[in-house]
């Protein structure tokens, strides 16, 4: 599979569960991996460049996270299990593997943004649950999603590759056809089970006396089974279970996704100032995600589409 995704990296130990996962991914599906690290420019800064002992350390820093990311890949590769009758766990070697670096300079958010037009997968860390609770934390991950364009994978610092299925939320809009395809995708090349979670509340106080509320059940029912039934056509060997709850459309995919390997939400199409928001579902799952959440957004909405999905 030939695409590419792009890493934001900061040189922290404890902040390399993403590229632990880039890195991952870039092995298991051949793709190209770019490690970028922005440096940040504050508010009060003049100079147009940043120093040259600034350039030379990120540099370096750079380099160091290259080699983590090669070192991981290759364990992965090492990991794949050996088909029958092949020679080698794997057709790629390591030195295969193609990881570029560079550096940004300027104001993390809109450069992270900036990036999102030269990639296919774009993946940046957040804060870990514990550090979350502090006001504003993870509101760099939503702006990111909020404008990015292209698939925003965000994963916890705290994550490790413990989990188990792909869980993607549906709500019956446009954006469903790509949250259900980029899931079921990575459902079939994980070997995993494909879950498709449609929630909301059934008593809606504001529509009481006027539809009956098995009706909005009945709805939710239609749009799972509708989204599954996507799901199988395409991918037919992937295992497609469906789970219509009754509860805010967040807090359920949080919970249904606890113990997954991803969780998969869509964006509905904004354009102009809209772009700034980027909804409150998938803003509030950013705020209170445990695994690696992927904010699917549909290629054809790029400025630049390079490369083949």
């Amino acid at each position: 599979m030939s695409y590419t995704i792009m890493v934001a990296v900061d040189g922290e130990p404890d902040h390399r569960a993403a590229l632990d996962w880039a890195a991952a991914r870039a092995a298991r599906d051949g793709a190209r991996l770019e490690l970028v690290h922005v440096i940040e420019r504050t508010w009060g800064d003049n100079p147009a460049e940043p120093s040259h002992l600034l350039v030379l350390a990120v540099k370096s820093l750079l380099e160091a996270e290259k080699r983590i990311a090669l070192h991981h890949a290759h364990e992965v590769l090492e990991r794949q299990p050996v088909a029958a009758g092949a020679a080698a766990p794997s057709g790629q070697a390591p030195e295969d593997i193609e990881v570029s670096t560079h550096f940004r300079y300027g104001h993390i958010g809109p450069e992270l943004a900036a990036i999102s037009r030269e990639t296919d997968l774009l993946v940046i860390g957040t804060l870990a649950e514990a550090d979350r609770q502090r006001a504003f934390a993870g509101s760099l991950a939503v702006r990111v999603a909020a404008v990015a364009e292209c698939p925003v994978a965000v994963i916890p610092h705290s994550w490790t590759d413990v989990g188990r299925g792909v869980v993607v939320g549906v709500d019956g809009e446009l954006q469903t056809e790509t949250a259900v395809e980029f899931a079921a995708a990575e459902a079939e090349a994980l070997g995993e089970p494909l879950t498709v979670v449609c929630a909301g509340y059934v008593a809606n106080p504001l529509l009481a006396g006027l539809v009956p509320e098995i009706s909005l059940g009945d709805r939710r029912e239609r749009i799972a089974e509708e989204a599954a039934g996507l799901a199988r056509e395409r991918h037919p060997g992937v295992i497609v279970l469906t789970e219509v709850l009754d509860t805010a459309p967040s807090r359920a995919l949080v919970a249904e996704s606890d113990g997954a390997s991803m969780l998969v939400v869509g964006v509905h199409d904004r354009h102009n100032v809209q772009r700034l928001m980027l909804g409150s579902v998938a803003h509030d799952v950013l705020l209170d995600m445990r695994t690696p959440v992927v904010v699917a957004r549909n290629p054809l909405n790029r400025v630049e589409d390079t490369a083949p999905r």
